[in-house]
């Protein structure tokens, strides 16, 4: 039997802080910017079949023990593993208070 991926779904939240790390990137340099995004992109669509293989995350407030984080250069990706979707829940600069969430 084959074991069905989850399907990642990104919350809006994640969405405007990826937006948001993108146009900050693009100040100084667009080339950049389009490299990060893409690449936080790629990591989170290469999450379902490995979805326990990152730490749970320690910051995450209440963690009932499925949110996990995994970071690309200098962000923290934080993402909730469900039994039908990988819920991404925001990008967060690591420079950034980890309880910020």
């Amino acid at each position: 039997m084959v074991k069905k991926l989850r399907k990642v779904i990104w919350s809006e939240r994640a969405i405007n802080s990826l937006k948001d790390h993108h146009d900050l990137i693009a100040v100084d340099s667009r080339t950049a910017a389009k490299k990060v995004k893409a690449e936080i992109l790629r990591a989170a669509k290469e999450i379902p079949p490995y979805a326990e293989k990152y730490q749970v995350d320690e910051y995450y407030p209440n963690n009932p023990g499925n949110i996990r984080r995994f970071f690309r250069w200098s962000y923290r990706i934080v993402y909730q593993v469900n039994e039908t979707t990988i819920d991404i829940l925001n990008v967060i600069h690591t420079s950034q208070e980890p309880n910020s969430e």
